[in-house]
């Protein structure tokens, strides 16, 4: 008669070794690694790559192309006069006869045009004072700009309602800095109209 434990199992404690397991294929991209893309999500950057290339140079070349275009309308903004700056002189360096488009009497400087080219004001006439002469007054310097305005010789257009004389004179503290020009000009009250010399 065998003996046994009386737990069901084999005598003398020892167990038959457990079936083969049956042989499986390994698992392809079931259970991707945090942190790194499974075989089909690398497959798939591959495949986009080129079209995020393309779209990389398609958007480089529209911002070529419009850099392009802006030069090219800025420089044909510039031969027809749009480039306006490049005229604009300094209100110490005007002289008789020149021709101001959009003309501003207070300010530093001006667009000078041919007057054959729409403008609003033309210098007609200017005088300077002696460099050692001192500061006459605002009065008797105003009334040195009224009598050069009164006494310049213009061919004027037929029609001259839109004309007024403008003069200026230094203020005391631009003769204290050497400026000693009084200037007349014709200007016009309707903007730049005027498209000849007005001096004879």
């Amino acid at each position: 008669m065998s003996s046994h434990n009386g737990s069901g199992g084999p005598p003398n404690g020892s167990f038959p070794p457990p079936p083969p397991r049956p042989d499986r294929p390994p698992r392809t991209g079931a259970l991707p690694v945090t942190g790194a893309p499974n075989p089909g999500r690398r497959d798939q950057q591959r495949r986009r790559q080129p079209d995020s290339r393309r779209r990389l140079i398609i958007v480089l070349a529209a911002v070529v192309g419009l850099v392009i275009v802006g030069l090219g309308i800025w420089g044909i903004s510039a031969l027809v006069g749009g480039g306006s700056a490049q005229n604009d002189v300094k209100a110490a360096s005007y002289t008789k006869g020149n021709c101001f488009a959009d003309f501003n009497p207070t300010a530093d400087s001006n667009r000078r045009v041919d007057c054959s080219e729409p403008h609003s004001a033309q210098l007609v006439d200017q005088t300077t004072a002696a460099a050692e002469d001192a500061y006459p007054g605002r009065d008797a310097l105003e009334g040195r700009a009224k009598d050069l305005c009164d006494k310049v010789s213009l061919k004027l257009p037929s029609d001259s309602s839109k004309l007024k004389k403008r003069y200026t004179y230094p203020t005391q503290e631009g003769w204290g800095s050497g400026d000693r020009r009084i200037d007349c000009y014709v200007e016009s009250t309707d903007g730049n109209t005027l498209t000849a010399s007005l001096l004879p």
